[in-house]
């Protein structure tokens, strides 16, 4: 009776836009955290703390993302095994002050060993902010804005990518163009007053994972490993593509602040990137959309090899677009297709594949780069996968939309 009484007032939260609106917000905030200062802070200062702390290898530079990167696969794992236990926003606001206490342990990092512990933590607890985030944004929610809904939540991350420039430019500005560390912890301060609003501000729900992997499944549609294959290899198009991006730019002849700038427009355009996406696919297939998506960013792969550096800040745009757009349509996929109970754990486990995918590309990204002295041979690797991921997901079954 507890559980149904609070169902109820979820639904009927939910058809308040007041309330699921400021909901949203809290959730875009906190994937802001775990999917914007955790994931993208590297490739911004990637130079610097190669040249820093990494002794100019580039292959070393790759490993070290791929130990962020496999956090968080790990993080997927144990989430799948404690999503039982816990409801989802409770497991949201534990991964969220455990990422911001990996970030402030990147920025005090004395030497590479604890480097590597704090960037382990800093992606592997931010998979426990953002697998039962689509959870809870299900659950609060009405229906016919869900597409909506799951775009403000990745326009937080937009948000983060732009803050995560200009932070890095002020850094540079007032210290030296060599700082990194003060970067890491300004975010961290950050996010620990994100956790204080979701602290105070989010409620909870009736979402949470409940099924083994086995069980998630099952109750998603026969399309499932065409659906993980094809992420998988999105997964791989898109760690290849953002994680040498600043290194491409200035290898091409554009400057440090220019490259930051290009990067920060990423970011700037991911923020619509989500909403328009999402309500584009409310209107036709999401099929169609998230395949067209997929194929069009392994095509803006193609302007690094191609030595198309002109076009970069247009290239940047498109692909900030794409790039929530896509994530924004494959939560709306999932929830079309399995019961919303079943939200956050099918999300997990369909997301698993992105984190193997980003675990295994950027050592290869980072290896070609060092043996071929250039950064086409990545960026073609990063075409190649990005295409053939969109085809896949050409063969989907359709979903209700």
């Amino acid at each position: 009776m507890v559980v149904e009484n609070r169902a109820a007032r979820v639904r009927r939260e939910a058809e308040t836009p007041g309330r699921w609106f400021g909901q949203v917000l809290i959730v875009a905030a906190c994937a802001a955290v775990s999917q914007g200062f955790a994931r993208f802070t590297y490739p911004f200062v990637l130079p610097q703390m190669t040249d820093d702390v990494l002794g100019g290898s580039y292959s070393a530079a790759g490993v070290l993302g791929a130990v962020n990167l496999g956090g968080y696969l790990a993080g997927l794992l144990l989430v799948t095994w404690i999503g039982s236990r816990l409801e989802s926003s409770r497991l949201l606001k534990i991964g969220l002050v455990l990422t911001c206490a990996g970030l402030a342990v990147v920025g005090l990092a004395p030497n590479y060993p604890v480097l590597v512990v704090g960037m382990a933590v800093t992606g592997g607890c931010s998979a426990a902010v953002w697998i039962p985030a689509a959870g809870v944004v299900a659950a609060r929610s009405p229906q016919r804005h869900r597409g909506v809904a799951f775009g403000i939540t990745t326009a937080g991350i937009g948000l983060s990518i732009v803050g995560i420039g200009i932070v890095a430019t002020a850094v540079h500005h007032w210290s030296a163009p060599d700082r990194w560390r003060e970067v890491w912890l300004v975010e961290a301060a950050l996010a620990a007053l994100i956790f204080v609003w979701a602290l105070a501000r989010l409620r909870s729900t009736t979402a949470g994972a409940r099924s083994t992997a086995r069980a998630r499944v099952r109750h998603l549609t026969r399309g499932f490993y065409r659906l993980f294959s094809s992420y998988f290899l999105y997964g791989a198009s898109f760690a290849l593509f953002t994680s040498y991006l600043m290194a491409a730019l200035q290898d091409g002849g554009l400057t440090q602040g220019a490259a930051a700038g290009t990067y920060g427009l990423l970011g700037l355009a991911s923020m619509a990137g989500g909403l328009v996406l999402g309500r584009l696919s409310d209107r036709l297939s999401r099929r169609a959309v998230l395949a067209g998506g997929i194929i069009g960013s392994g095509v803006l792969c193609l302007f690094v090899p191609l030595q198309f550096i002109g076009l970069a800040t247009p290239v940047a745009l498109a692909y900030g677009l794409l790039m929530t757009g896509i994530g924004s349509v494959l939560v709306a996929y999932i929830s079309d297709t399995v019961d919303m109970q079943h939200v956050p754990a099918t999300f997990g486990t369909v997301t698993m594949s992105l984190g193997i995918s980003q675990l295994i590309a950027p050592p290869i990204g980072g290896w070609l780069i060092d043996h071929t002295g250039g950064f086409a041979w990545t960026y073609a690797l990063a075409a190649a996968t990005g295409v053939a991921g969109g085809l896949i997901a050409m063969t989907l079954p359709r979903a209700r939309s």
